[in-house]
């Protein structure tokens, strides 16, 4: 019994291991944010995501500039973006982040989508015995991308 048990955790584990390997790489394509980085100083970070504050405009107090992030995805809205924004301006030890007007972006294409042939290969329909006949269709298709940029900034007085 011993043994049948530890062949079906052997099959489990060299199914189990390839599909997680690509959730895995699947998953960390989306939530990738571009970080430029203005300084190489390091501050502590801020323990409440709330404590750093949204801004429109650069303030008036003096402060120095962090890093430039931006974050764009096509399944969250804007709100989630700069959430998420926030909370590596708040790892980073920012008072503040000055958000850029959104970007919404469309890309697309074609895909070609099979056409159902109820008749098969030979049908006087799709110009007889091996004559000219559809096999697909086109689709076209639409993709946004919102993509969200803020400054994270610390104030120096």
């Amino acid at each position: 019994m011993a043994r049948n048990q530890s062949k079906a955790f052997l099959r489990m584990r060299y199914t189990l291991f390839p599909i997680l390997l690509i959730l895995a790489v699947t998953s960390s394509a989306y939530g990738k944010m571009d970080i430029v980085k203005f300084t190489s100083e390091t501050y502590p970070k801020n323990k409440d995501v709330s404590s750093v504050a949204i801004l429109d405009k650069a303030p008036d107090r003096p402060y120095i500039k962090l890093a430039q992030l931006t974050e764009g995805n096509s399944k969250k809205s804007g709100a989630n973006l700069q959430t998420k924004i926030r909370e590596e301006a708040a790892k980073m030890g920012a008072n503040a982040v000055v958000f850029g007007d959104p970007v919404i972006s469309f890309s697309g294409g074609t895909q070609y989508a099979p056409v159902v042939r109820p008749w098969g290969f030979y049908s006087p329909y799709y110009g007889g015995y091996g004559g000219a006949y559809v096999t697909a269709r086109p689709v076209p298709y639409k993709v946004r991308r919102n993509t969200l940029t803020g400054v994270a900034i610390r104030y120096t007085d």
